[in-house]
């Protein structure tokens, strides 16, 4: 723990680092000083911002060599944030500087140019829409939009969509045990989300609908799992076993990658860092073993390898009767 810790910490140095200047530098321009000197404060705060979001386009490009693109993107950044985040005086004086103001313009238009040609090639060579967008966008926001998207679908129109069961797969269902505790945290949060708003009125309008906002994306959100819970189950296929929990896992486990039936397991086992445990607030049922570690991806980025993934099934008994011929086999 205390060898990763640094690591850790280096890798998150070139977003904290740059966001922390970029807010100080914000902050600076709300102080009597800066309004003032306007036009001083403003080309600080445009240096600053470019510098960090440059720095930080540096510090995070494989050797330390930054792509036309990357570059690109930093100033597009720092243009945004210099024209809409400084305080209102300063902004004021950023606007009545025709070169910093032309810059700005150039440097907003060059990228999505650049952009609009990445993700044309991109769709031309069939690319999907998601892998496109990455080309221009960082990946981990590409994905975290592509499943707030999902999400928000589901919740909107998955009450009618029918289980994606492909032909010839067997499906086990694990969102039986699941639902009514999912809805019943809908409906508490409609209640305490009407009554908070309601109260927050006579104090702050503004900040009864933020939360309201807030906590209406949030009730959507867990909607929108529930339906992703029921919507893809688990299912053995002729490639293997396919291993869902709504739209936060997919994996496809063929076969001869798993070992059988793992009986007995206990805490320590299901919390270990090799368990991939799939079993949403509850204890799993099924354990599986698997005969050599397998990659498998998180929702949102990242890697890791498991060694056992752990289930809860509705019918744990059937699931395990159907397995066993095929990991035998």
């Amino acid at each position: 723990m205390e060898r990763q810790l640094p690591v850790r910490l280096i890798r998150l140095a070139p977003i904290v680092l740059p966001l922390t200047g970029i807010a100080l530098a914000r902050a600076m321009t709300h102080t009597d000083w800066a309004a003032a000197h306007a036009w001083l404060a403003a080309l600080l705060f445009a240096w600053i911002v470019a510098d960090s979001l440059m720095l930080a386009a540096i510090a995070k490009a494989p050797g330390r060599k930054p792509g036309l693109h990357s570059v690109l993107a930093a100033g597009a950044a720092a243009s945004v944030i210099v024209l809409l985040g400084a305080a209102p005086p300063v902004r004021a004086a950023i606007f009545a500087m025709p070169p910093l103001l032309a810059a700005a313009v150039l440097t907003l238009t060059s990228f999505a140019l650049f952009s609009a040609v990445r993700i044309g090639r991109g769709l031309a060579q069939g690319d999907t829409l998601e892998t496109t967008a990455e080309l221009v966008l960082p990946p981990p926001m590409v994905r975290f939009m592509v499943m707030e998207t999902r999400v928000m679908r589901l919740a909107l129109f998955g009450w009618w969509r029918a289980q994606d069961v492909p032909p010839g797969a067997q499906a086990f269902d694990y969102h039986r045990y699941l639902a009514p505790l999912l809805y019943t945290l809908l409906v508490l949060q409609g209640i305490e989300l009407g009554v908070t708003h309601l109260l927050l009125r006579h104090w702050s309008p503004t900040a009864a609908w933020i939360l309201f906002a807030l906590g209406l994306g949030g009730a959507l959100w867990l909607a929108g799992l529930a339906q992703g819970f029921r919507i893809h189950p688990v299912l053995l296929t002729d490639e293997g076993l396919r291993v869902r929990s709504g739209v936060l896992h997919d994996v496809l486990l063929p076969y001869d990658a798993l070992a059988g039936e793992v009986t007995g397991f206990d805490g320590k086992t299901v919390k270990a860092k090799d368990t991939l445990n799939q079993a949403v607030l509850s204890w799993p049922n099924v354990m599986l073993a698997l005969a050599r570690p397998v990659t498998v991806h998180s929702p949102f980025g990242g890697t890791r390898e498991v060694g056992r993934i752990a289930l809860r099934i509705d019918d744990s008994a059937g699931f395990l009767a159907a397995l066993s011929p095929r990991i035998a086999s």
